[in-house]
């Protein structure tokens, strides 16, 4: 009875690993998920630039202003977009 209960569980707990990680990130569409990639790479860029001020006083500008030149963004409704990804009809 007891290996039964056990055996549900890893198996309970396998599908809820499976649907909460891999499942979900796979929904996302392309677009979406360039989204996110932009938004962690600017979170990280910015993070960089404001590090590197603060311990070298280098200020070379607002952060997310070179991050986003360094990366060919633009911010749009809180968004990082890539002007390299705009359609051009």
């Amino acid at each position: 009875m007891l290996e039964k209960l056990v055996l549900y569980g890893a198996i309970i707990a396998a599908a809820y690993w499976y649907w909460s990680g891999p499942y979900q990130e796979g929904s996302l569409s392309g677009y979406d998920k360039q989204l996110e990639d932009n938004n962690e790479k600017m979170a990280m860029c910015i993070r960089g630039k404001n590090y590197n001020a603060g311990s070298t006083g280098n200020f070379s500008g607002l952060p997310e202003e070179v991050c986003a030149q360094e990366y060919n963004f633009y911010q749009k409704n809180g968004q990082w977009y890539s002007y390299d990804s705009v359609r051009k009809d």
